[in-house]
């Protein structure tokens, strides 16, 4: 089997022999052991690249275009976080100015209403205070009537008693009406 075996691969087998070999003779070189381990490297070295280093730097070429995408979709994210907060205080302030509005509106309402009701309030008091003026008017009138017939009564009565004498009512209540009418003028 050993015949099979290069020579070059002979000087990499250790040799079997009683005496121990010296630390130096790992520094000595070997022109064929040089040879074979540059050709493990390389078939190691292309191994290592199809199997290792490819997934590696498929792995880390994928993390960094999800790094990328993630960025990219933060970015979008802002931005659309940015409109919305927009729209959201544009949509505020416009609600701000609708109740400043409608309380304006109300207020102005409240004060149409009060302003009615005074105008209302006042309008009825004025119609209480004629009515009531009507009111006196007419009873002052009915007593001065009443006052003027007592007196026409007390007159009648008066001028009998003076007369001694029985005085027709029916007969001088005209006249002596007509005296208390003019009497009644003038005294005005």
């Amino acid at each position: 089997m050993l015949a099979t075996v290069p020579n070059a691969m002979l000087n990499l087998l250790p040799v079997i022999s009683d005496d121990p070999r010296p630390l130096n003779a790992l520094l000595e070189f070997a022109p064929g052991a040089v040879i074979w381990t540059l050709a493990a490297f390389f078939v190691g070295l292309l191994v290592m690249w199809k199997f290792v280093y490819g997934p590696i730097t498929t792995a880390l070429e994928a993390r960094d275009q999800k790094v990328e995408d993630s960025i990219t979709a933060a970015e979008k994210a802002r931005k659309d976080a940015e409109a919305q907060m927009g729209q959201a205080k544009a949509e505020l302030q416009k609600a701000q100015e609708n109740a400043k509005r409608m309380v304006e509106e109300a207020m102005a309402r409240a004060e149409k209403q009060a302003a009615e009701a005074v105008r209302t309030a006042d309008e009825r008091a004025k119609a209480e205070l004629q009515k009531a003026r009507d009111t006196i008017a007419a009873e002052k009138r009915q007593a001065l009537q009443e006052i003027k017939a007592l007196a026409v009564e007390l007159t009648i009565a008066a001028t009998g008693k003076l007369l001694q004498q029985e005085v027709d009512a029916a007969k001088n209540r005209p006249l002596v009406q007509q005296f208390v009418a003019s009497a009644d003028k003038g005294g005005r």
